[in-house]
């Protein structure tokens, strides 16, 4: 009789284990690769100024060559420097939602968190190209 009660209590663990491995595995995709995770990489690449980190994340469309990745670089860090001016240093880039439309485009809302406490929210969509999400930045 105790073993049927201890053996019961390993099963009822073990399909509480179970249950949880299940709802969390979604979650756990989500952080290694997904869009949100792809778009916090990149914006927080932007926000080290590490532009070469930030144009991998973006689907163009089609392959630049050194002098379209060379202009791209400066545009960034002239946005970049204008942002700094009009709004203090950013203390976080926070994941809010992300909503698919269909199995390769996604929109990820974001939020930034600055230094003065203001918020600025934001919506950029995603594409899948094979495994990979990227920034689209066409329509």
């Amino acid at each position: 009789m105790r073993w049927t009660n201890r053996r019961e209590k390993q099963m009822r663990w073990l399909k509480l284990l179970a249950v949880l491995l299940v709802l969390c595995l979604p979650a756990c995709q989500e952080k290694s690769g997904g869009p949100a995770h792809t778009l916090k990489e990149a914006l927080e690449a932007l926000e080290k100024e590490d532009y070469d980190a930030y144009l991998r994340c973006v689907d163009f469309g089609t392959e630049m060559d050194s002098m379209q990745v060379a202009c791209m670089r400066q545009v960034l860090r002239q946005h970049v420097g204008w942002r700094r001016l009009k709004c203090p240093s950013v203390v976080s880039i926070d994941m809010i939602d992300s909503q698919m439309q269909g199995d390769s485009i996604c929109t990820v809302y974001y939020q930034y968190t600055f230094a003065d406490s203001t918020k600025d929210v934001g919506a950029q969509k995603m594409v899948r190209l094979g495994e990979t999400w990227k920034i689209r930045l066409r329509n």
